[in-house]
């Protein structure tokens, strides 16, 4: 799948100055400032809302559907594998199904018809679009299905149960408080974010931006959208780098893309002058980490598939529990950082403790 098709598939809503993600309360679609962090504090209200777990639960095995909106990068394999793990650690779970819809909407739709069809008693699952697949979610919600939306993004909808997701916000705080820490409040820097109009690209930029009105000294001298592509990064800090002199430092959470980045400074002859922002817990990003022993991680939260199982667990039993799991995420200096760094597997990795037949292949 290539980025022009995922592209085609972010569908924002921009208006008035207002970036909105779906997110609906009763019958009203509500549209809300992701760039403010009023609006996570308000999600992280309703995530910790008692969730009343009465009409879910099932007496008996347990069967766990899983709706992917795709499979097609190492994040979200870990993810996947992850979930098929910790069912593993279930005894009351004696099925787990898993489908792929490869970024298709109708596709996503049609597996979780099909889930359904199967008998299923609880689906998993991370959206391609959210708007296409909540009748099919509606349906689910109203056979006494649990639905348990996985991600970045936190959906409120009657048709969507819960969630287990990652606070965007507060992951962004952590890199970039690092970040300016890393730059002691002064030099031009530039911004590499991820798909322009989608969640994170909208959350990142906000939070950076928020961060530099207290920093006059700190100049954003551009901001690129490098699609958490490694080796397009790499081509547009090319770019940067024949335009400005003097570039200072580059914010980018994702490592992907931070490694780009490095690259480019490096063949350039100017790789004394840069200042990376922490990027993730990818392999090669923490390779780079132990080489230089600078910048660090800040961890991207892969628990969340199996927070997510757990939480699939609690509702089918009738536990008590709240309407989202947040999966905290936390900042790991170089040396930490390092540690994760495993030298015998690819770039495109994640430590793990997931036994060897668990691993992505």
């Amino acid at each position: 799948m290539g980025v022009e098709k995922m592209r085609q598939l972010i569908k924002p809503v921009i208006a008035a100055g207002v970036i909105g993600t779906f997110l609906t309360c009763g019958s009203m679609a509500q549209e809300l400032d992701l760039t403010k962090k009023e609006t996570y504090d308000q999600i992280m209200g309703w995530a910790n809302e008692p969730l009343d777990t009465s009409a879910f639960k099932k007496d008996g095995d347990l069967r766990i559907g899983v709706a992917a909106g795709y499979l097609s990068n190492a994040w979200i394999n870990f993810t996947a594998q992850s979930i098929k793990y910790e069912a593993s650690l279930h005894p009351e779970i004696k099925e787990i199904k898993v489908t792929d819809a490869a970024f298709n909407p109708s596709k996503q739709a049609a597996d979780i018809d099909d889930l359904l069809t199967s008998g299923v008693d609880a689906i998993l699952f991370w959206p391609v679009d959210e708007k296409a697949i909540l009748p099919v979610l509606k349906k689910a919600h109203d056979q006494g299905v649990a639905t348990i939306n996985i991600g970045y993004n936190f959906m409120r909808d009657p048709s969507v149960t819960s969630n287990a997701y990652v606070n965007q916000w507060s992951y962004t705080e952590q890199v970039v408080d690092e970040f300016i820490k890393s730059l002691d409040g002064k030099g031009k820097v530039f911004a590499m974010l991820p798909i322009a109009g989608s969640s994170a690209a909208v959350v990142q930029l906000a939070v950076l931006q928020d961060a530099l009105k207290s920093h006059p000294d700190i100049e954003l001298i551009s901001t690129e959208y490098g699609d958490w592509d490694r080796a397009k990064a790499k081509q547009l800090t090319e770019n940067l780098l024949q335009r400005f002199p003097q570039i200072d430092g580059a914010f980018s959470p994702a490592g992907q893309m931070s490694m780009g980045i490095y690259e480019a400074f490096d063949e350039s002859g100017r790789l004394e002058e840069l200042t990376l922002s922490p990027g993730d817990d990818y392999n090669g990003w923490t390779k780079l980490v132990a080489k230089e022993g600078k910048w660090g991680s800040v961890t991207s939260g892969l628990e969340v598939g199996r927070e997510a199982v757990k939480q699939a667990v609690k509702i089918l039993t009738g536990q008590p529990t709240t309407t989202a799991v947040v999966v905290p995420t936390r900042y790991l200096d170089p040396a930490e950082a390092a540690k994760l760094n495993e030298a015998d597997r690819p770039d495109d990795w994640f430590k793990t403790d997931l036994p060897a037949e668990f691993l992505p292949q």
